[in-house]
């Protein structure tokens, strides 16, 4: 594809770096992990993480393991096989013991 407005060009960069900036500054405030990158990847595709990690959210283990299979149903994109590691870094980092 070959783009021969560099206006166009110029605020497609824009778009680029503005969505960069936003993905890193929502992933501040998740916890190191394993598969942090994973969830950060799979929630911010349709969502801000900040819809997530309310701290009004109270959810159990049982809890996201429902919402990560609902969200997935719905087209969150999440290959099968990593299904298991994003439920289990929600349930260890945000679930309610």
């Amino acid at each position: 594809m070959k783009i021969s407005n560099p206006g166009i060009l110029k605020y497609l960069l824009l778009l680029i770096t503005l969505f960069g900036f936003y993905g890193q500054s929502q992933a501040q405030g998740m916890p190191d992990g394993e598969h942090r990158d994973k969830v950060i990847y799979a929630c911010t595709a349709c969502h801000g993480l900040d819809n997530v990690f309310s701290p009004s959210n109270e959810m159990s283990a049982d809890d996201w393991e429902f919402y990560v299979y609902e969200m997935v149903a719905r087209g969150a994109p999440v290959k099968p096989e990593d299904m298991q590691d994003i439920i289990d870094y929600l349930a260890d980092n945000f679930s309610t013991k």
